[in-house]
Parts: C-alpha cells; sequence; structure tokens
C-alpha cells in the first residue's frame, strides 16, 4: 500500500495512465494531489523540533505560490570560478538545499533521516510533489528556486527530478512530442535554467539522476534513461560548479534485474521501493539512496562529513560525529 504522501504526490505518474503525455497536456492537480508549500518550518517525525536545534527544515501546509509562465531562453553564461566548499562541521554545518519532485521527496527524507541532529550537514526540505519541469503552471520551479536561494543561502543544492516529466506537452501554440529534437532542445533549456540559477547563486550544485524504475510501474526505463542523459549532458557543460550522480543501479538485484526488496547491513530483508515500482520506500529504500549521494558528495566535493542519523547501509555509512564536550 503506497503511503499517504505518495498517494497526495501521484498526480504526475496518474497523468502517465490518464493518457496526458498522449495529447502533451499536463494533469491538473487538486487539493488532494498536491503536497502543500510554504515558508519554512520544523515538522514530522524525522524533523526534529526547533526546541532541539533541528537540522532539517521542511516547507509544509500551504498552497502553491502563484506562477508565470518561466522563460524557456538560453540561461546567462556563469563564471567559472567558484571558490570549494568550507570543510563542515557540527559547529558550522554545510547548508544543503534539496529541491525536485516526490522521489527528490523521498530523496530529502532520507537525508534527513541520515543526517539527524546536530551533524555537519542541515538539510533544507524544498522538493515538492507532483512538480517537474515540463508543467510548468501548475509550479514555476525557476521562481520558486530563486526565493529558496535568497531565502537559505545554501552552499549545496541537491537536485531530483523526472517522475513528471517523461512525456510531451505544449510550448506555447506548439506540440513538443517527447524524445524529439525539439523536446531534448527545450527540456535541456529549462534543465540549464536551474542550474545556472543555482550557480549564479554561489552554491554547488549535484543532480541526481533518477533510479532504474519496475518494468510493471507506469515509467518505461526507456524514457527514465533519455532523461538521464539530458540531465548528465547539462551537467557535464558546468564541469566545475556541478557533478551528476548516477543511481541507476543502485536498487538492482545481484542478476541486474529491478529490487523491490534488499538485505540491509544487520542482514534483515527491507523492502526499499514502493508497490507502484516508482517511489523509493521509507526509511531503508530513502536511507539507502541517501546514504550513498552523501558517499558521492564527499568525493565530488573534496568534503568530510559526519552525521548523527540512521546507519542501515554501512556501505555506504559515514562516520558519526563526536559528542560535543
Amino acid at each position: 500500500m503506497l503511503s499517504g504522501r505518495h498517494l497526495l504526490s501521484g498526480v504526475g505518474v496518474l497523468g502517465l495512465l490518464l493518457g496526458a503525455s498522449a495529447c502533451g497536456g499536463a494533469p491538473t492537480p487538486t487539493a488532494a494531489s498536491a503536497r502543500p508549500h510554504q515558508s519554512a518550518s520544523v515538522t514530522g517525525t524525522a524533523l526534529k523540533s526547533s526546541a532541539q536545534g533541528s537540522s532539517v527544515i521542511s516547507h509544509a501546509n500551504s498552497t502553491p505560490p502563484p506562477t508565470k509562465k518561466s522563460s524557456n531562453t538560453a540561461s546567462p553564461p556563469v563564471a567559472t570560478a567558484m571558490a570549494p566548499l568550507v570543510q563542515p562541521s557540527p559547529a558550522k554545518p554545510l547548508t544543503a538545499l534539496v529541491i525536485g519532485d516526490s522521489l527528490g521527496e523521498d530523496l530529502q527524507y532520507g537525508m534527513a533521516d541520515v543526517a539527524g541532529t546536530g551533524g555537519s550537514l542541515r538539510i533544507i526540505e524544498a522538493a515538492y510533489g507532483s512538480s517537474g519541469l515540463v508543467n510548468q503552471q501548475y509550479y514555476d520551479w525557476p521562481k520558486v528556486l530563486a526565493s529558496d536561494l535568497r531565502r537559505y543561502h545554501p552552499q549545496l543544492v541537491y537536485v531530483l527530478f523526472g517522475g513528471n516529466d517523461a512525456r510531451s506537452f505544449d510550448q506555447g501554440a506548439r506540440y513538443v512530442p517527447f524524445g524529439s529534437a525539439l523536446w531534448k532542445k527545450v527540456y535541456g533549456a529549462r534543465v540549464n535554467t536551474i542550474i545556472s540559477e543555482v550557480l549564479r547563486a554561489k552554491a554547488h550544485l549535484i543532480w541526481v539522476g533518477l533510479p532504474v524504475m519496475s518494468p510493471s510501474s507506469v515509467l518505461s526505463n526507456t524514457r527514465i534513461k533519455a532523461l538521464n542523459a539530458i540531465y548528465r549532458a547539462e551537467v557535464q557543460k558546468h564541469p566545475a560548479q556541478a557533478s551528476f550522480i548516477a543511481t541507476w543501479s543502485l536498487f538492482r538485484t545481484p542478476r541486474g534485474g529491478f529490487a523491490e526488496y534488499m538485505v540491509d547491513s544487520a542482514g534483515v530483508r527491507v523492502m526499499v521501493r514502493d508497490p507502484d515500482g516508482v517511489h523509493i520506500a521509507p526509511p531503508a529504500g530513502q536511507e539507502l539512496i541517501a546514504s550513498y549521494v552523501l558517499r558521492q558528495t564527499e568525493k565530488a566535493e573534496r568534503i568530510s562529513l559526519c552525521v548523527r542519523g540512521s546507519n542501515l547501509w554501512q556501505q555506504y555509512s559515514l562516520p558519526h560525529c563526536a559528542a560535543k564536550r
């Protein structure tokens, strides 16, 4: 059974079942289809109360901000020089903003669990279910991201999109069929807009690739691979400032098949993907992708992180922060 969060944020995937991609339209969010968004607040089980000195901030319990059509023209060039990240510590934690769709939510929840409270990583949860870079009328990510960057001044931004973007769409009065040269150009420009916006704010960027989907899910792995190819190509245009972390093989069986269950470090068989074959199951799956991405972050950014949260996957575990004296 899907969690309430996934039921609420599944309108983008449901749109594929209803033929949204075939007509180039976008699913229409309802009051029950979108996880609401507001100014940051500290909420939820994994989100420690502010009285405890939370390392996690979450957007919650409001309506989407008003949007206007974003420009799809190429973003201005970004200067190549960028200072390396300063080595974080519990006294001076790294502020990391997480954006994306409901798969981005899965990533940020896992990061919150792994980071815990009082470590070297402060997670800003800003991913928004049912959103993406195709349906800009529903959620204008360039506009929202600009506001988040000004508000939180993150040193690092994680991006995970694509669950609602593997489809055709309309560009004004023009139909843009998925996979066409025009689609690659327009969608690639939208990806580059997100990257450029982050880099102009002097933040480092890590784009997290989409994991493999179940063959029985509504998302075609052929299309998911096409999306990942665009993300990687756009990131590679900014090699000094941005990194792409592939997660395609993270949820695979030893024989290369899709894994809904895996065995954790304690030898326990745990669910890592939701029954829909798309979303990442809490807590084990979410912590798996989070731990892996954080380990890869250390390599990409040449920093060391310590955490005070959950540790289900020792092969990717980060050191526990020393107790304060």
